[in-house]
């Protein structure tokens, strides 16, 4: 491989004929080495390698869950914050995308942007050793997101996890947890659902943290309970205290880290990555990446 930049495309994306032509098209143009890694274990190497003989910019091209896997491969391999990571939308969701108005409608100008655009630090979300660049959900949200079938998300696009959701809501039962915010004594809550976003939407298309921005050196936590949690110094205050799920309200906090346990094995989503564990240590990694932002940053 030589310093070409490394454009590392999702395999389900690599057989759609409009890529294809795009690609043969303008890849001598951009010069651009594209490979196609059919597994983690690969795209590490092919990253590694290129990183080796030069390469400064990476370009993911897939949805939410290929930002996640190359941001990882890149995070956990490299501390050079020369190195720039673009995306090319080409997922069900891209809701990472979304927040800064690109859906990946005009492909070829997508690739051209992640090729040749500016890049800036953003903050990146670390969980329990994982990283992530967008949202992580826990509970109800990120079991559907996990056990949605892949045709059916082929076929619907973001609209099948709402499909989905509404089919199971009979199984939406909250999870009993203590939640420490920021080094604050622990708190307990029956928790339904809730995010740890870094940007702003998630599940295809929900803004689901209005005010989280991707250069603020924090972390958005949303909790959807059914119980009241104390007040505590770090601004976690009061849920309504009720046993109708119907009538609890999300509380939203700015954090820079949370410790969260359950007594049960509970769901985690990380930019559409599952993670089941009983703890879960978050934290985020101020400016730790330098992303090609798109000329019309709408994501604050």
């Amino acid at each position: 491989m030589s310093k070409k930049t490394l454009l590392l495309l999702n395999g389900k994306s690599a057989v759609r004929p409009e890529v294809r032509e795009i690609l043969k098209a303008i890849q001598k143009d951009l010069d651009l080495e594209v490979w196609v890694p059919w597994s983690r274990k690969q795209l590490s190497k092919i990253l590694r390698r290129s990183l080796k003989n030069g390469t400064k910019r990476v370009i993911a091209a897939g949805g939410d869950g290929t930002l996640n896997k190359v941001a990882n491969a890149l995070l956990n391999c490299t501390s050079d914050v020369e190195v720039s990571l673009g995306l090319v939308p080409l997922g069900t969701a891209n809701d990472f995308a979304r927040g800064y108005g690109d859906l990946g409608n005009e492909l070829e100008q997508s690739i051209r942007r992640a090729v040749t655009g500016g890049a800036s630090p953003v903050d990146v979300g670390r969980i329990n050793g994982t990283y992530f660049v967008n949202v992580a959900s826990g509970g109800f949200g990120a079991m559907i997101t996990a056990t949605t079938p892949q045709d059916v998300k082929r076929r619907l696009g973001g609209l099948a996890y709402t499909l989905a959701g509404l089919a199971r809501i009979s199984e939406m039962q909250p999870a009993q947890a203590s939640i420490s915010i920021d080094g604050e004594p622990p708190v307990s809550a029956s928790v339904t659902a809730l995010v740890i976003a870094n940007s702003r939407y998630a599940g295809g298309g929900f803004d689901v943290a209005p005010d989280a921005s991707v250069s603020d050196g924090l972390l958005d936590l949303g909790v959807l309970s059914t119980e009241s949690l104390q007040a505590v110094s770090s601004g976690l205050a009061a849920l309504l205290d009720s046993k109708d799920p119907a009538s609890a309200i999300v509380n939203r906090s700015q954090v820079k880290s949370v410790v969260l346990e359950t007594k049960e094995p509970f769901h985690l989503n990380l930019d559409g990555e599952p993670m089941i564990d009983t703890k879960f240590e978050i934290e985020v990694l101020p400016r730790r990446l330098m992303f090609v932002t798109p000329e019309q940053n709408e994501s604050r």
